[in-house]
């Protein structure tokens, strides 16, 4: 099944789900299939498969969106970059790094990530 036959599939799922789901549960579950819509509609939803498909590799590591040879490559890259993907990872010097970009302070940090191995999801 393609990613655009799977979206909608896994929004029907969260809209069953949220029947018979407490009130907390609730808001949880519309956040969850909200945000699978802002992916669709801002133009992520390319980015999104290959995260996805990137996650089911055999290799299993979470993907990074670029690899540096330097801190000072990196920060200046952190610094440069219009709108830094907070959250995402980077390689620095074969190191995982996270990127926080908190826009409404105008603020960039590249903190090192305790590992990029894949989250467990049971």
């Amino acid at each position: 099944m393609n990613m655009h036959e799977l979206l909608p599939k896994v929004q029907e799922l969260l809209v069953r789900l949220r029947a018979g789901a407490s009130s907390e549960d609730k808001e949880l579950l519309a956040v969850a299939y909200f945000a699978l819509d802002f992916i669709e509609v801002s133009g992520n939803f390319y980015p999104f498969e290959a995260f996805l498909q990137s996650w089911n590799s055999p290799e299993g590591a979470i993907p990074t969106v670029a690899s540096f040879g330097s801190r000072e490559e990196a920060e200046t890259w952190l610094k440069d970059h219009p709108e830094p993907p907070h959250g995402a990872y980077v390689l620095v010097s074969g190191q995982p790094y996270s990127v926080f970009y908190f826009r409404h302070l105008n603020r960039r940090l590249l903190l090192p990530a305790p590992s990029l191995e894949k989250r467990a999801l049971d």
